[in-house]
């Protein structure tokens, strides 16, 4: 673990990033004045970090210390038009240096004076492809990248990507929510806003871990009063059609990973920036909620429902949350499914496996663009048919819900189901001496019988419209961080790689579709009959081995068993394996949360059914295994 005051004593804390791009703004606007520029005033004085830090690294620190010269005047656009189509007086002289921020740059790419954009350092690039490519697939090239570290900028030139340097001295690896290096990636987007608002241009801020599936600039422009539209953490949405919310009913929070600010709201902006430089402890998604919200007040006599907010001065309007979708709309609720609607982005927001966990959401909805090589391997797929007991189900849905332990027993029944199958599977993709070792496991469609939070519910999160059961995201019941995580094996046993559910329904996996062979396991061993493709059910290592690897089963790509996989496997002969097997499987299960106690979150077991066992804090389960809170 490396600390922030390892990093400041390592050197690894440098100035620049977006506060010395606002800085840079600042003084080519006093340039723009006198008719001049200086270039050795417009030196971000930066440079890349390169310390690679993991997922839960505790990083950064607070800027430099450097004062920002600071703005007082209002800035308003010169010009309804670019800047490369305005007058020499009204246009920020260039800098000189490569690929910086600066009017002429944006205004190469801007539409109608809007440009998106996004920022993001190296670890986060395949998600910056992914932004890009639906951008693009949507008819919008209105667009820029701010590259937070030299590799992701030299990667972004290298495929015309337009982009520009923030050099922000932070991470190559892993922000990690809730970081020092979080909240600091943070104050860099305020800065942006700042920047690009100062520029003139209207700016819809974009965090990278979206996915656009329409493009939002006819919208946006079709809300030309509006100085500040904002995405927002409201489970419910108030209106069925496609236009805004309305305010105060959906007073949620607001969400600051998807905004418009345009230059009118440049005075917020300023403000925003000057609060979070003067306490570093506060949360720059609070800060903006407190700033916009204050005095504000509908407006009736509008029909386009933007309202009154930053004590008057701007109108404002909340995304319609269907469209615009959070985590919780977008993918657990699937709420532009349930009204008819295409959303035009989501984000993955409300989840809980990190960056796995919103690559793996993206990829179950086939909102995510993988290269080639993700739809081959070598060993080839292992899928099966996940079947559900409608009882489960029923009973999920008819439970009485409180806040107990008691009333999570049907959830917990239902998905003890599921995990008993995707045991057997994960079991037939690691057993060494089957030769099948390293088939990839293709996951279920999960279903839950009660919503995931980090706060005690009695089933489903407060304001939330979603209906019980539900399809899940995988994350709610799997640890994705640590399934994506490499293992050692003399612990662990073989890596098991996995894919999503939707997995074979891409347009990609055309050639595995072709090669999928259907094994099924016969309910009864007596009156199995023989046959390559039927399979006696509580098959053992030696024998699994003679069923799985001759002939066209070991050839077939996709083995996909029906029939009841959780009947297949009779387990290991080789005690020491499914030792290693069993601890691979505990770091697999995630928590669900929370019942109303102190911890109230309770831990998933792959084991629940294996009496006795001891579970993955050591804790020995002797008879029918039961919800139990912690640690």
């Amino acid at each position: 673990m490396v600390s922030e005051e390892d990093l400041l004593q390592q050197g690894k804390e440098v100035p620049g990033g977006a506060a010395a791009l606002r800085e840079m703004i600042d003084q080519d606007q006093e340039a723009t004045k006198s008719g001049s520029v200086d270039d050795t005033q417009t030196s971000t004085n930066a440079k890349p970090a390169e310390q690679q830090l993991d997922t839960d690294l505790v990083a950064g620190a607070s800027d430099s210390g450097h004062e920002q010269q600071q703005e007082q005047e209002e800035v308003q656009p010169s010009s309804d038009k670019p800047a490369e189509q305005q007058g020499t007086a009204d246009a920020v002289a260039a800098d000189s240096r490569p690929h910086a921020l600066t009017r002429d740059l944006v205004g190469k790419v801007a539409k109608d004076n809007t440009i998106m954009v996004t920022w993001a350092n190296w670890h986060y690039h395949d998600f910056v492809m992914n932004w890009v490519e639906h951008l693009q697939a949507a008819g919008c090239d209105a667009f820029i990248v701010g590259a937070m570290d030299d590799k992701l900028l030299e990667f972004l030139v290298s495929k015309n990507i337009p982009a520009f340097s923030m050099s922000s001295g932070l991470t190559l690896g892993d922000f990690g929510w809730g970081t020092p290096t979080f909240h600091k990636m943070g104050r860099e987007k305020i800065n942006l806003i700042y920047s690009f608002t100062k520029m003139g241009y209207d700016v819809l801020i974009s965090d990278v871990d979206t996915v656009w599936l329409r493009n939002p600039l006819p919208y946006i422009n079709a809300y030309r009063d509006a100085d500040i539209l904002t995405s927002s953490d409201h489970l419910r949405n108030t209106v069925q059609d496609e236009g805004l919310e309305k305010w105060p009913e959906a007073a949620s929070a607001a969400n600051i990973g998807i905004m418009l600010f345009r230059p009118r709201a440049h005075d917020l902006a300023a403000e925003w920036v000057d609060i979070l430089e003067n306490d570093a402890n506060v949360w720059d998604q609070n800060a903006f909620n407190d700033l916009f919200r204050r005095g504000s007040k509908p407006l009736p006599d509008r029909t386009d429902r933007l309202f009154e907010c930053y004590n008057g001065k701007l109108k404002c309007g909340i995304l319609p949350v269907s469209i615009f979708c959070s985590g919780h709309t977008g993918f657990t609720q699937r709420m532009p499914d349930k009204l008819g609607l295409q959303p035009y982005v989501v984000h993955a927001t409300f989840q809980y496996s990190g960056t796995p966990g919103k690559r793996h959401r993206m990829r179950e909805r086939l909102w995510w663009n993988d290269p080639g090589e993700y739809f081959s391997h070598p060993k080839g797929f292992i899928a099966y048919d996940g079947t559900v007991p409608p009882m489960l189900l029923e009973a999920a849905q008819k439970v009485q819900r409180d806040f107990s332990l008691q009333a999570t027993m049907p959830h917990f029944n239902l998905v003890n189901h599921q995990i008993k199958q995707m045991r057997a599977a994960f079991a037939l993709a690691q057993a060494r001496i089957m030769y099948i070792t390293g088939r990839a496991v293709i996951l279920p469609k999960l279903m839950c019988g009660m919503d995931r939070w980090w706060a005690p519910h009695d089933g489903t999160i407060p304001g939330s419209g979603l209906d019980l059961p539900y399809i899940c995201p995988a994350d709610h019941v799997l640890d994705l961080e640590a399934m994506s995580n490499t293992m050692p094996e003399n612990e662990f046993g073989p890596n098991i790689e996995f894919r999503e559910y939707s997995f074979l329904q891409n347009q990609h996996a055309a050639a595995l579709n072709a090669s999928v062979l259907t094994l099924d396991i016969c309910q009864d061993a007596s009156t199995c009959a023989d046959g390559a493709d039927k399979l006696k059910p509580q098959l053992h290592e030696e024998a699994l081995k003679a069923a799985l690897t001759e002939g066209k089963v070991a050839e077939a790509k996709v083995l996909h068993f029906v029939g009841g996989i959780e009947r297949l496997f009779g387990g290991w002969t080789d005690e020491a394996a499914g030792e290693r097997f069993k601890r691979r499987l505990d770091r697999y299960g995630s928590i669900w949360c929370c019942v109303n106690a102190h911890p109230g979150h309770i831990w998933y077991d792959f084991f629940f059914d294996q009496l006795p066992h001891q579970d993955r804090h050591g804790r020995t389960v002797e008879k029918t295994w039961e919800p139990v809170t912690g640690p």
